[in-house]
Protein backbone atom coordinates (compact mmCIF):
# COMPACT_ATOMS: atom_id res chain seq x y z
CA UNK A 1 0.00 0.00 0.00
CA UNK A 2 1.33 3.40 -0.77
CA UNK A 3 1.16 6.25 2.02
CA UNK A 4 1.58 9.76 1.36
CA UNK A 5 3.72 11.87 1.97
CA UNK A 6 6.47 11.83 -0.34
CA UNK A 7 8.64 14.00 2.53
CA UNK A 8 7.99 16.20 5.37
CA UNK A 9 11.18 18.53 5.32
CA UNK A 10 14.15 16.63 6.31
CA UNK A 11 12.06 13.71 8.81
CA UNK A 12 12.30 9.85 7.33
CA UNK A 13 8.51 9.01 6.29
CA UNK A 14 7.23 5.73 5.32
CA UNK A 15 6.21 5.87 1.47
CA UNK A 16 4.97 2.35 1.05
CA UNK A 17 4.04 -1.23 2.98
CA UNK A 18 3.80 -4.16 1.57
CA UNK A 19 4.50 -7.75 1.50
CA UNK A 20 7.35 -6.83 -0.54
CA UNK A 21 8.97 -4.55 2.44
CA UNK A 22 8.75 -1.53 3.44
CA UNK A 23 9.90 2.65 1.51
CA UNK A 24 11.45 4.86 3.79
CA UNK A 25 12.42 7.58 2.03
CA UNK A 26 13.10 6.03 -1.12
CA UNK A 27 14.93 3.54 0.06
CA UNK A 28 12.92 -0.42 0.04
CA UNK A 29 13.86 -2.73 2.82
CA UNK A 30 13.24 -6.15 2.61
CA UNK A 31 13.60 -7.01 6.28
CA UNK A 32 12.37 -5.72 9.44
CA UNK A 33 13.41 -2.24 10.78
CA UNK A 34 13.88 -0.01 13.32
CA UNK A 35 13.92 3.80 12.58
CA UNK A 36 12.81 7.34 13.76
CA UNK A 37 12.40 10.98 12.57
CA UNK A 38 15.76 11.57 12.16
CA UNK A 39 17.42 8.04 12.91
CA UNK A 40 18.04 6.21 9.97
CA UNK A 41 16.46 2.76 9.45
CA UNK A 42 18.51 -0.23 11.09
CA UNK A 43 18.13 -3.68 10.08
CA UNK A 44 16.19 -5.62 13.01
CA UNK A 45 17.33 -9.29 12.86
CA UNK A 46 13.65 -10.74 13.35
CA UNK A 47 10.85 -11.55 11.63
CA UNK A 48 6.85 -11.25 12.32
CA UNK A 49 6.72 -15.36 12.78
CA UNK A 50 8.00 -15.48 16.06
CA UNK A 51 6.76 -13.20 18.86
CA UNK A 52 8.85 -10.59 20.72
CA UNK A 53 10.92 -11.63 23.57
CA UNK A 54 13.17 -9.69 26.58
CA UNK A 55 15.95 -9.77 24.42
CA UNK A 56 13.76 -7.93 21.45
CA UNK A 57 12.42 -5.65 23.78
CA UNK A 58 15.87 -4.62 25.25
CA UNK A 59 17.08 -4.40 21.52
CA UNK A 60 15.08 -2.26 20.58
CA UNK A 61 15.01 0.10 23.75
CA UNK A 62 19.02 0.21 22.77
CA UNK A 63 17.60 1.79 19.50
CA UNK A 64 15.72 4.74 20.91
CA UNK A 65 17.23 7.92 21.24
CA UNK A 66 16.93 10.06 24.40
CA UNK A 67 13.38 12.27 24.06
CA UNK A 68 11.33 9.30 22.28
CA UNK A 69 7.60 10.42 22.81
CA UNK A 70 6.28 6.92 21.35
CA UNK A 71 7.07 3.99 20.27
CA UNK A 72 5.13 1.92 17.24
CA UNK A 73 5.80 -1.86 17.11
CA UNK A 74 4.82 -3.19 14.33
CA UNK A 75 3.99 -7.44 14.79
CA UNK A 76 3.76 -7.88 10.97
CA UNK A 77 0.64 -8.40 9.38
CA UNK A 78 -1.78 -8.78 12.41
CA UNK A 79 -1.81 -7.31 15.79
CA UNK A 80 0.16 -9.53 18.45
CA UNK A 81 0.41 -8.63 21.99
CA UNK A 82 3.59 -9.51 23.34
CA UNK A 83 3.67 -11.85 26.55
CA UNK A 84 3.01 -9.56 29.66
CA UNK A 85 6.74 -10.02 31.05
CA UNK A 86 7.61 -8.12 27.46
CA UNK A 87 5.05 -5.62 27.89
CA UNK A 88 5.76 -5.69 31.78
CA UNK A 89 9.68 -4.47 30.58
CA UNK A 90 9.09 -1.35 28.21
CA UNK A 91 6.45 -0.21 31.06
CA UNK A 92 9.21 -0.11 33.54
CA UNK A 93 12.16 1.52 31.09
CA UNK A 94 8.67 4.02 31.19
CA UNK A 95 8.50 3.32 27.25
CA UNK A 96 5.69 4.42 25.54
CA UNK A 97 4.64 1.39 22.72
CA UNK A 98 1.69 1.06 21.08
CA UNK A 99 1.42 -2.64 19.82
CA UNK A 100 -0.24 -2.65 16.16
CA UNK A 101 0.06 -4.66 12.56
CA UNK A 102 3.13 -3.16 10.96
CA UNK A 103 0.92 -1.73 8.47
CA UNK A 104 -0.60 0.27 10.87
CA UNK A 105 2.30 1.54 12.75
CA UNK A 106 3.66 2.81 9.08
CA UNK A 107 0.36 5.28 8.92
CA UNK A 108 0.44 6.21 12.49
CA UNK A 109 4.46 6.93 12.44
CA UNK A 110 3.77 9.31 9.45
CA UNK A 111 0.96 10.74 11.39
CA UNK A 112 2.66 11.32 14.40
CA UNK A 113 5.90 12.76 12.51
CA UNK A 114 3.62 15.23 10.46
CA UNK A 115 2.41 16.42 13.55
CA UNK A 116 6.06 17.00 14.84
CA UNK A 117 6.38 14.10 17.07
CA UNK A 118 9.43 12.13 18.36
CA UNK A 119 8.20 8.85 17.20
CA UNK A 120 10.26 5.61 16.42
CA UNK A 121 8.88 2.77 14.88
CA UNK A 122 10.14 -1.18 14.81
CA UNK A 123 8.23 -3.02 11.92
CA UNK A 124 8.20 -6.59 11.56
CA UNK A 125 8.13 -8.09 8.15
Amino acid sequence: MKFQPEALGAALVVQAYDEQGVVISGVQYQHSVVFGVDRAPLAWPKTGAEPINLDDAEWILGQCPPGMEVLLLGTGPKQVFPPVDVRRHFLNKRCPVEFMDSQAAARTYNILVGEGRQVVAALLL
